[in-house]
């Protein structure tokens, strides 16, 4: 059979069409050169998400020290309240108004929901923190008379809550606690504290040990203090919902009014 050469139709359509699969390749590899750029862009950069940890679901360890007023607080007493747990010390000038600032806020995004909360801080400086200072400090922040009890007492009342919930406390001797919180009460009321930013300090030699003995109480930390390294202390918030079980833990350092107002207004409505 002889062949027969192409007719002028099919030539007309070979024609056509094959610039035609050109244009559509070239943006098949357009379109999959892109999403494979999207794919390592992702793996390469994941997604940014503020940090918390997830203790133990289990009840919280118990706390039972005396606030501001002198009254007996304790965590029994919260029970039908979402609280926030936190320390701090009264005379600090940097980490700890930031933090209560955060706090602060965070009660004020939940609107009537607000009575469904209540704040513990338990001080890490036993000799500055008075009950006269710690009442200062809650004026000072307009939340006095509140739902707020900054929880004081001696080192012996309050070691055991602060290994309970892996806490340093200050390291200052008691007479440099002392001075500090007297300096403090002088210059205090002067100015309002400047934005909060942290100093620059390197963390202390024994952060780089492999295996640290925590029972030393001793701050292994980034630098937060501007007061330098004897004051500085371990800083998270702490949740414990309206059945005292432990839920979550935010460091300050990851610690906003906007990411607490949503933990907080998810635990409030639990039952």
């Amino acid at each position: 059979m002889t062949e027969q050469p192409p007719s002028t139709t099919t030539k007309t359509r070979f024609a056509g069409t094959g610039p035609r699969r050109l244009v559509l390749a070239a943006l098949m590899c357009l379109v999959v050169g892109g999403a494979l750029g999207l794919v390592t862009a992702t793996l390469a950069k994941p997604a940014n998400v503020y940090a918390r940890f997830t203790p133990p679901r289990q009840p919280a360890r118990p706390i039972a020290l005396r606030d501001q007023d002198g009254h007996m607080t304790t965590l029994t007493q919260a029970r039908g309240k979402v609280v926030i747990l936190t320390f701090l010390y009264s005379t600090c000038r940097d980490l700890c108004p930031a933090q209560a600032g955060d706090i602060i806020q965070a009660i004020g995004r939940l609107g009537p929901r607000a009575a469904d909360v209540v704040v513990y801080g338990v001080s890490v400086d036993p000799v500055g923190d008075t009950p006269e200072r710690a009442r200062a400090f809650l004026k000072k922040y307009g939340v006095y008379g509140g739902p707020v009890h900054f929880l004081v007492g001696t080192r012996a009342q309050l070691e055991p809550v602060w290994r309970d919930y892996g806490i340093v406390p200050i390291n200052a001797t008691p007479k440099e606690a002392l001075a500090a919180a007297k300096t403090y009460d002088r210059l205090t009321g002067r100015k309002p504290p400047a934005p909060y930013q942290a100093p620059d300090r390197s963390a202390p030699p024994s952060a780089d040990q492999a295996y640290p003995d925590t029972n030393d109480l001793e701050y292994r930390g980034h630098a937060r203090h501007k007061a330098g390294p004897d004051f500085e202390h371990s800083a998270y918030v702490m949740l414990i919902d309206k059945h005292g079980v432990q839920r979550v833990g935010i460091p300050f350092e990851e610690l906003t009014p906007r990411s607490l107002a949503r933990d907080l207004k998810l635990l409030v409505t639990e039952r």
